[in-house]
């Protein structure tokens, strides 16, 4: 009889792991990831800002940063749905906004002047609570 409580014990506790691992682990790490996503790609296109090449047309790695901010934009508003209800509620006692913060990518990826994507810029790092960078 020992032993059936032991395995049925053993069965639970690795039901109550996948469980756990799948419902709260993978989408946290999939929000960090998304968000540290995000840090990578304003860093990689910040030279990306002028939108026209000397020739009157759009440069290609502009091109890019904009797809680039939309496809973070719909992750980060995907995974956060994804979340678990306790980490949405951590999230908003640390002041992290996802949601405004993937409006302001949307944002970003339609902005045409240097003043409107630095704006853009700053709203995503107070609604993530990214470091602002020194300059």
């Amino acid at each position: 009889m020992e032993q059936f409580w032991t395995t049925l014990l053993s069965i639970a506790a690795g039901a109550l792991g996948y469980l756990i691992a799948t419902f709260w682990v993978r989408p946290i790490l999939r929000y960090r990831n998304t968000r540290s996503n995000i840090v990578s790609d304003l860093i990689y296109f910040a030279n990306a800002i002028d939108l026209q090449k000397f020739d009157g047309g759009l440069r290609e790695d502009t091109l890019a940063r904009k797809d680039a901010n939309r496809r973070r934009a719909a992750e980060l508003r995907a995974v956060h749905s994804e979340l678990p209800g306790w980490y949405r509620c951590a999230l908003r006692v640390r002041r992290e906004e996802p949601k405004a913060a993937s409006s302001e990518l949307i944002g970003l990826s339609n902005a045409s002047t240097r003043e409107e994507v630095n704006v853009c810029i700053a709203g995503i790092e107070r609604h993530l609570r990214l470091p602002r960078e020194k300059s």
